[in-house]
């Protein structure tokens, strides 16, 4: 008995074997948290790579055009379907759902379930560590854009256009006009997107145009457009005729009505969003009026005469002609200056207007469409676009800002700084700034910065044709930055530009990025559609 008890006593004080047995014991939980940890890891994996697809299906959902969740479903599911089939052992039973909320919010929310490989195993005394497939759950949130955007395509419509680039040019405006007519259509806003087109060549159409009485009518004519005797460039050294005269009030004398055509207002205002007012009359605009070339073969000895460019002759000057008076050549410059700003003519005689003669000359561009969100009316407008004229790509871009402008003339822009509003230019060109040199003592035809001796643009008769780029090009840049100080993102398309007019061009947009060169016709419409995507992006948030 004492030998027994003895024994007890030893094995109670023995401490040899406690590591193999404390060892023995613990090996089930270090084989699960072992074995649970494979998997553990894989559905850390499975869940990264599920938030990836349902971010893109929730995204693809968005961008649908569809405004219930049934159909908002159907897209976020197959896109979700798709973008899963590369991520391996699991099980996606369908069970996604894509809501659209009353904020614009479409909201996805996937769950699948991850086959486990080694944790699901039985070990005793614990059981099985764990299911067989394990859930693996997600959400992602896309806003669809709530902003309300208003958006100017200013685009080009010069002679050098014809062809290939205005055929294109048509098709990538169209497509960008869908396509943001499909956000305005997915967005909870009421007129979310609203468009103006604006036509540009050596001038801009800013309308139809209107009746000889209802022009030189105040009541029937807009406000803004003055027929005043003393408007900027009627009278003086630069004026367009040797009297001040209401340019309404000479068309009505013809029985002419204005076809739509305005000049450009004097600098500064030429390159700012000044309101017009009648109170001063440099802020008011006028129609283009091209004055009436002096007579070509009504003066006897007049051959010198005929070296003059006088093309558009549609009135008798109703000045009688003598040898002496184009006995020098002082004395032809002066004879011609006498008949080119005689305004008395206007209305002595019935006018010529046979091929393109008259004071509308030039204005045979597509009117401008101002904002609007109907949408066909854009397309069809584009539709109609020609190619005439030259460049004058200042004018252009500037009523594409009085177009998103809230100021007059046109006014339809919301105010600058509105919550959630932003105003968009996207400007195409496809060519440099010109105003030709004519042979004659007026040294130009009527375009848009009216005739070169009127100085509205910084140059006058005399100057040369790269002066007077240079002057215009000097005016674009610094519209450019005044439209860039009201926070309007500009675009800006090149195509087939010189290097100087990338320079221009490159400026002139919001950044770098917003710049598109483009070398070949056919690459039109892929720069266009880079700019929609950018109008049109969606912001995910998780």
């Amino acid at each position: 008995m004492g030998l027994g008890l003895g024994f007890a006593r030893r094995f109670l004080r023995a401490r040899q074997g406690n590591v193999a047995m404390l060892f023995a014991l613990s090996m089930p939980a270090v084989m699960m948290v072992g074995l649970g940890g494979v998997d553990v890891n894989r559905i850390y994996t499975v869940r990264a790579h599920l938030q990836d697809a349902l971010d893109a299906a929730t995204l693809a959902a968005a961008r649908s055009n569809f405004t219930d969740n049934e159909n908002i479903t159907k897209v976020g599911l197959a896109a979700l379907k798709a973008n899963l089939q590369q991520v391996p052992q699991i099980e996606f039973d369908n069970e996604a759902t894509f809501v659209l909320n009353n904020q614009g919010v479409v909201v996805g929310s996937a769950k699948v379930k991850v086959k486990t490989l080694v944790a699901n195993i039985v070990l005793p005394p614990y059981g099985q560590v764990m299911d067989d497939k394990i859930p693996v759950a997600s959400t992602s949130e896309v806003f669809r854009s709530n902003n309300r955007i208003e958006v100017a395509l200013v685009l080009d419509n010069t002679g050098s256009m014809e062809g290939a680039k205005l055929t294109n040019t048509k098709k990538a405006a169209k497509d960008l006009i869908t396509r943001l007519a499909a956000a305005d259509a997915r967005s909870v806003e009421e007129d979310a997107v609203r468009i103006a087109l604006v036509p540009f060549s050596e001038t801009v159409r800013i309308s139809p145009g209107l009746s000889a009485n209802d022009g030189a009518s105040d009541s029937r004519r807009p406000a803004w457009l003055s027929n005043a005797n003393d408007h900027t460039g009627a009278t003086g050294s630069t004026g367009l005729f040797d009297s001040g005269e209401g340019r309404f009030t000479l068309l009505q004398r013809m029985g002419i009505g204005w076809k739509g055509c305005v000049e450009s207002r004097a600098y500064p205002h030429s390159v700012r969003d000044t309101t017009p007012s009648s109170a001063n009359q440099a802020t008011m605009f006028v129609p283009q009026f091209a004055p009436d070339d002096p007579d070509r073969d009504a003066y006897n000895n007049d051959n010198a005469w005929r070296n003059y460019a006088t093309s558009n002759n549609y009135l008798a000057d109703g000045m009688a002609g003598s040898s002496k008076a184009f006995s020098s050549s002082s004395a032809r410059t002066k004879a011609y200056w006498d008949r080119l700003k005689r305004v008395a003519k206007y209305g002595e005689s019935t006018p010529n207007l046979k091929d393109d003669k008259g004071p509308n000359r030039g204005c045979s561009l597509e009117p401008v469409i101002r904002l609007t969100d109907q949408y066909s009316t854009l397309t069809s407008a584009v539709d109609r676009m020609v190619a005439v004229g030259t460049t004058n790509v200042p004018m252009g871009l500037m009523w594409g800002w009085h177009a998103v402008s809230p100021n007059l003339p046109f006014g339809d822009g919301r105010a600058y700084g509105s919550e959630r509003l932003q105003k968009i230019i996207i400007l195409m060109t496809d060519g440099e700034n010109v105003n030709n040199v004519a042979n004659n003592p007026a040294g130009s035809n009527m375009t848009g910065v009216g005739m070169a001796y009127q100085a509205r643009y910084g140059f006058n008769a005399s100057s040369s044709a790269t002066q007077r780029r240079n002057a215009m090009d000097d005016k674009l840049a610094e519209l450019c930055t005044n439209i860039r100080t009201q926070n309007i993102i500009v675009y800006s398309v090149g195509v087939q530009v010189d290097p100087r007019t990338q320079e221009l061009l490159r400026g002139c947009a919001t950044q770098a990025e917003n710049y598109f060169n483009v070398t070949a016709a056919g690459d039109i419409g892929a720069a266009f559609d880079r700019i929609a995507g950018a109008i049109e992006n969606l912001r995910i948030s998780r």
